[in-house]
């Protein structure tokens, strides 16, 4: 469904022609913010619509949680907590417990308010208890707890036995194993704004050599080549390709300290990187190849002397002068260096001698 005006959930902007989305709460966005918008939510489909975060607690309060759940994780080893990247089955980093020993430290680092004694508590059949614990396996919880003690504790806490603001702040800690922060459902709204608001500018500062089409970003680089950067279900979650007659030449970019940035911000990194190419490519090997060209090997695969002068003039000096009119004696003169150092000759007076 589309709207003809109104305010994008993602960037906050006003913007015409929205595109709703059902997942996630039918949520509307702009043309810039939609393709990593659905992307996102896809990729956080399994959590269901019950556990999202408290209400009453601020931003604040669960990035404190998550970093006591990324504390101990760390300090307890990978036997107890999961690695980041160590776990994709589930579409998306998983921060959960992996045994019973780490469940029975992860119900005190959500720093639950005093629950009532096992006395005032409703009695639970084993039914029950199984019914309530079936939910985090369905929701995409990895491990759970053996212990009947520990089973009926959580059992309690799901039914709201223990208190309202308990129970919330239990799904809280479920929606922080389950979505990555870096997750649209997940996100600080402020920077996630503004880091996609940056992104617009960026792409209209740039004129006619990017644009956003369809669920991608198109940039055409200072080389002339032309680059699409596509939302993917995973990790970095983007991937850059080069188009190439009928074909799109993948291109592996990781930007350094990404995954300390909001994603708005990596998108423009991205797309600068691309837009002047032939700079970027001294830095960056594997968009190299792409803008130089393919260095050439001896048979077999040995990486020789590089025999293609072409690759190393344009990587040399990135722009070539005789490109240009105006310099085509300069790129004369450099050429003649170039080729120079690419002979095995001993004795430069022979070579001059045969000009």
């Amino acid at each position: 469904m589309t709207f003809n005006q109104g305010i994008c959930d993602s960037c906050g902007r006003s913007s015409e022609n929205l595109k709703q989305i059902r997942r996630g709460g039918r949520i509307k966005v702009c043309s810039c913010c939609n393709g990593w918008v659905r992307m996102s939510l896809r990729r956080t489909r399994r959590v269901p619509a019950w556990i999202r975060p408290d209400p009453n607690m601020s931003i604040g309060e669960r990035v404190e949680m998550r970093d006591r759940f990324q504390q101990m994780r760390d300090s307890h080893g990978q036997g107890i907590w999961a690695g980041r990247r160590m776990i994709f089955e589930m579409g998306f980093p998983y921060l959960g417990p992996l045994n019973d020993g780490a469940w029975g430290v992860a119900l005190p680092t959500m720093e639950l308010q005093e629950s009532p004694n096992n006395g005032s508590l409703p009695y639970l059949a084993n039914d029950v208890i199984i019914e309530e614990l079936a939910k985090l396996e369905d929701a995409g919880v990895m491990h759970l707890p053996t212990n009947p003690l520990l089973r009926k504790q959580i059992a309690h806490i799901l039914r709201g036995d223990c208190g309202l603001a308990n129970k919330r702040r239990f799904i809280t800690g479920l929606f922080i194993w389950l979505t990555g922060e870096d997750e649209f459902l997940a996100r600080d709204p402020e920077p996630w704004a503004r880091s996609f608001q940056f992104l617009q500018e960026v792409v209209n500062d740039l004129g006619d050599r990017a644009t956003f089409v369809d669920d991608y970003i198109r940039v055409t680089g200072s080389s002339g080549n032309f680059y699409r950067i596509r939302p993917r279900t995973h990790p970095p979650y983007y991937t850059i390709s080069r188009e190439r007659n009928e074909r799109n030449a993948s291109i592996c970019i990781d930007p350094v300290n990404a995954h300390t940035v909001v994603f708005g911000d990596i998108l423009v990194n991205l797309v600068l990187a691309l837009y002047d190419d032939q700079v970027s490519a001294r830095h960056i090997d594997t968009l190299a190849p792409h803008v130089f060209g393919e260095q050439r090997v001896r048979r077999g695969g040995q990486h020789g002397r590089n025999a293609n002068i072409e690759h190393l003039w344009r990587r040399a000096l990135g722009n070539m002068p005789g490109e240009q009119r105006d310099h085509r004696d300069l790129f004369n003169q450099w050429r003649r260096v170039i080729d120079r150092f690419q002979t095995n000759l001993d004795d430069w007076s022979e070579e001059e001698e045969e000009e």
